[in-house]
């Protein structure tokens, strides 16, 4: 079928050296991390997301690679907080599981 008469075209991939120059808008960059635009505009004013390339009224732009490596860096970022979460996780577990044996053992003093 050509692309006139497809009703359900197939998405293409970027090819290499087009992603390399290609330019996105901020729908587009929060949309890569299903994130809302005004948090993308938050984090590029807090400097923790790529600064914009082009910056002109209703034309703000960024670079899809700077886009790229920003969302793989969250992403890193996000297993090594998943370690650091299991560890805060297992530590309370312990204090908890203390905290009831104590409890336990001053209820059976109290009732003897």
């Amino acid at each position: 079928m050509t692309a006139k008469t497809d009703s359900n075209p197939r998405p293409q991939a970027l090819p290499a050296d087009l992603a390399a120059v290609a330019l996105i808008d901020a729908p587009t960059c929060a949309a890569a991390g299903a994130m809302s635009v005004s948090w993308w505009h938050s984090e590029v004013q807090a400097g923790r997301a790529p600064a914009p390339v082009i910056r002109k009224p209703r034309c703000t732009r960024w670079r899809l690679v700077d886009v790229r490596a920003f969302w793989a860096k969250s992403a890193e970022q996000a297993g090594a907080d998943t370690k650091a979460a299991a560890g805060v996780k297992a530590r309370a577990t312990k204090a908890s599981a203390a905290a009831r044996a104590k409890r336990t053992a001053s209820a059976s003093t109290a009732a003897a």
